[in-house]
């Protein structure tokens, strides 16, 4: 069988009802090691999905998407749930950039203008305004961290997208400070790789990172957004979000 072939009409094993799951990290080098041509294919679709800029957002719901479903086990066939997903997903996911790039914006003239010494700031007060921009810059960067996966598994609107996002970004800081220091790793890996570094880029970084996250923040989505008796059926914990959307 070929790296790219897969036999969808082929009657699998299946899985035993009392038979328990791998922790999370071991089925993550799983999924890469089983899916690795179809990460391959995703990350270079990804990549000219992107081209467009204005189609950034629907690329990254689609690729979310469709490593959420890899990342739970779930039946997904990589290519026509990439490209609908970016279809229903669209509007949404482009307004989700677009509230990105304003704030990114909004950071950095903040803090370029808390920074520059010729402005006529009290001296004490502007470290704390520094401060406070990138504590509010950190938050913007956890908060693409769930919005994306919040947004291709529930029924919520954009409000409750980016409010949930914003409560789990200063809620779960362990989680956050995970996902930081992986993309950290990979992009100190790729900048020692130098020139190197355009094959992986090209071929596996964006799909690693968004699978990665999908395994550290969806289960907390079930758990906290996911309607309780659906959660229930991962995990027995108490919701926290009253947004009552169901899994899609």
């Amino acid at each position: 069988m070929g790296l790219f072939k897969y036999d969808y009409d082929k009657e699998g094993q299946g899985v035993g009802k009392d038979v328990a799951m791998d922790p999370g990290f071991i089925r993550f080098f799983k999924v890469i090691w089983n899916k690795f041509g179809q990460l391959v294919i995703l990350n270079i679709i990804y990549i000219f999905a992107c081209a467009p800029i204005v189609t950034i957002g629907p690329a990254t719901a689609a690729l979310t998407y469709v490593l959420r479903n890899m990342s739970q086990s779930k039946p997904v066939f990589f290519i026509s749930d990439f490209v609908e997903k970016c279809k229903t997903c669209f509007k949404q996911a482009f307004l989700i950039t677009v509230i990105d790039v304003l704030a990114a914006v909004a950071i950095y003239f903040s803090f370029m203008f808390w920074s520059d010494p010729s402005v006529g700031i009290p001296s004490f007060f502007r470290p704390f305004a520094l401060v406070v921009t990138l504590i509010v810059a950190y938050i913007l960067i956890c908060m693409n961290f769930y919005i994306f996966p919040m947004l291709v598994s529930f029924d919520l609107s954009l409000k409750n997208l980016v409010k949930n996002s914003i409560i789990l970004a200063m809620y779960k800081i362990w989680h956050n400070l995970a996902m930081v220091l992986f993309i950290l790793a990979i992009v100190v890996i790729c900048f020692l790789l130098g020139l190197l570094s355009f094959p992986i880029i090209f071929t596996l970084v964006f799909s690693v990172i968004f699978l990665f996250n999908n395994f550290l923040v969806y289960p907390l989505l079930v758990k906290y957004v996911a309607l309780p008796t659906e959660a229930a059926e991962e995990n027995n914990e108490e919701k926290v979000f009253d947004d009552n959307r169901r899994i899609k």
